[in-house]
C-alpha cells in the first residue's frame, strides 16, 4: 500500500493499530495528516491563540517527551475527588497489569478532575509539545493490583499504538517509591535505538535485557514521588512500563490518568468511515471553538 497517494481505510488503520511496524506507523501518520490538513491547520491556529492567552505563568516544562513535576496543591482537589470515586468500587476493566475502578464516564461534567485535565497547567505544555491544541480523549483511575509479574502485559517495555505523537498525564494518588511499581519511560531518542534494533510491531513487550543492551537501563526515567507528583509522557514515542508488583508492605499504587490525542490518531474516523469514539460523553459542545476542539467535537 502506497500511503503517500491515498488515505488509509478503516480496516487498514485497525490493522496498523494491531500490528504495524514503526516505519509503517509513521507512514500512516503522514498519510492521515495529509488528508486532515485542514483540521490540523485549525488546531495549530487554535493552539497559537490558546498559548497567547494562557501561557503566562505556567511553568510545567514541555521540551521533552517524558518529564516529571511535583504539583501537590494544584492537583489536590482532583486527587481527593478521584480517591473518593474509586473508594470501594470494583474494577470495571482489567488488563494484565492494571485495574480500572474509575472510567471517564464516571467523572461528573463539572468535576475537579476534568477541570484539571482541561486546565492551562497541562494544556499549555502539551499544546507546545504537540504544536497544536490536542483532544482530551480519555481519562481514568488505574490501580496496580498484580502480585506477580505478568510476562505478557504492560509490566514490560512497550509503546502505545494510537499514533506517532500523543500525550498522557499520570497523577500519583499515592506515594510511589522504587518498591511501589513506578511508571518508567525510555526517552524518545533512546526508544528510537531500540526500534531500529528489534522488529517491533503493534504492542510488543520488550524484555528489560534487550532495552539495557541497546539503550541502557540507566537512561530510563523512573517516576517516583509523593502523592501529587505527576509524570508526563508521550507514550506513543517513548517505550514505557509500570505497575509491576509492589514490595511487601507497600500501598497499592493508584493513578489518575489523562490521555490526549491528535487528529492523526488511528482511532479517529476519516470522512465518517467509523464511529467517533467518545469516552467522555458527558462533555458536550458549547459553541466555543477552544472547548469544542478540546473535547473532539470539531477538527478531528
Amino acid at each position: 500500500m502506497n500511503l503517500q497517494v491515498r488515505t488509509p481505510t478503516k480496516d487498514e488503520r485497525v490493522e496498523a493499530y494491531r500490528s504495524a511496524s514503526w516505519p509503517h506507523r509513521v507512514a500512516m501518520h503522514d498519510a492521515i495528516a495529509a488528508r486532515k490538513a485542514d483540521a490540523i491547520a485549525a488546531r495549530k491556529e487554535l493552539g497559537r491563540r490558546y498559548l497567547a492567552q494562557q501561557a503566562a505563568g505556567v511553568v510545567v516544562p514541555y521540551d521533552r517527551a517524558a518529564m516529571a513535576v511535583n504539583l501537590p496543591e494544584e492537583t489536590r482537589a482532583a486527587r481527593e475527588e478521584s480517591i473518593a470515586l474509586a473508594r470501594g468500587r470494583a474494577s470495571q476493566h482489567e488488563s494484565g497489569s492494571l485495574q480500572y475502578p474509575v472510567l471517564a464516564k464516571d467523572f461528573p461534567a463539572d468535576s475537579e478532575s476534568i477541570r484539571l485535565a482541561l486546565s492551562p497547567l497541562f494544556l499549555v505544555p502539551i499544546t507546545r509539545y504537540c504544536g497544536m491544541l490536542p483532544v482530551l480523549f480519555n481519562m481514568f483511575v488505574t490501580r496496580a493490583y498484580q502480585t506477580e509479574l505478568n510476562s505478557n502485559s504492560a509490566h514490560h517495555f512497550h509503546m502505545d499504538p494510537e499514533d506517532t505523537i500523543s500525550f498522557k498525564v499520570f497523577v500519583h494518588l499515592t506515594d510511589v517509591d522504587e518498591d511501589s511499581g513506578p511508571f518508567h519511560a525510555l526517552p524518545a531518542n533512546f526508544t528510537q535505538k531500540v526500534l531500529k534494533a528489534v522488529d517491533y510491531k503493534g504492542i510488543n513487550f520488550i524484555p528489560d535485557e534487550t532495552v539495557d543492551k541497546v539503550a541502557g537501563l540507566s537512561n530510563v526515567i523512573r517516576f517516583t514521588g509523593p502523592k501529587g507528583s505527576v509524570a508526563l509522557a508521550d507514550t506513543t514515542r517513548c517505550m514505557h512500563f509500570g505497575g509491576r508488583p509492589r514490595a511487601a508492605g507497600k500501598p497499592v499504587r493508584d493513578m489518575l490518568v489523562f490521555q490526549y490525542l491528535l487528529p492523526t490518531s488511528l482511532l479517529f474516523p476519516i470522512d465518517g468511515d467509523s464511529k467517533q469514539p467518545r469516552f467522555i460523553p458527558q462533555l458536550e459542545a458549547r459553541g466555543n471553538e477552544f472547548w469544542d476542539a478540546l473535547i473532539g467535537a470539531v477538527h478531528t
